[in-house]
């Protein structure tokens, strides 16, 4: 996915299969009727309730857990899924990336001396999800070599 975003709809799809999307729901800012304006804003939650959303959870940047009924949402803008390492609240980026790095150390430790297509797979996905980079500077050591001819996502070349 990780792209522009269009409504709840899809806020709840990425934050219901995050283990297989990876990433996070970030905008960049939400506006409420009320006036008050939270920049950075990550999704955590969307409640639904016979079919309807109901409320939206978010964390702002100063890392406060908001929960908002959906009547009270003025203005999303900027909605979209990022990889962890691509987050601009530096709170929940700091969050998440302990989180990703402890999944993949103990994933690691439960597949050691197995190294299987689907942990292959999983552990590449949460590196790619959080940076080779970030790896690195945690002393994270996978069982099997990263290829280092790694395109960052930033570099990308449009034809």
């Amino acid at each position: 996915m990780l792209n522009m975003l269009y409504g709840l709809k899809d806020i709840h799809t990425v934050i219901s299969n995050h283990r297989k999307l990876g990433g996070a729901v970030e905008a960049d800012n939400i506006r409420l009727s009320s006036g008050e304006t939270y920049h950075n804003p990550v999704f955590t939650n969307v409640d639904m309730s016979k079919g309807q959303y109901v409320s939206l959870g978010f964390i702002d940047e100063n890392g406060t857990n908001i929960i908002i009924h959906v009547d009270q949402i003025a203005v999303i803008k900027g909605l979209q899924h990022k990889l962890i390492c691509q987050l601009n609240n530096l709170h929940v980026k700091q969050l998440l990336l302990h989180d990703a790095i402890q999944y993949l150390q103990k994933l690691c430790q439960v597949n050691s001396g197995f190294i299987t297509n689907s942990f292959k797979k999983e552990a590449l996905k949460l590196v790619n999800d959080i940076s080779i980079n970030e790896l690195k500077n945690h002393n994270v050591s996978l069982p099997f070599p990263l290829e280092e001819k790694i395109i960052p996502i930033n570099d990308r070349i449009y034809a």
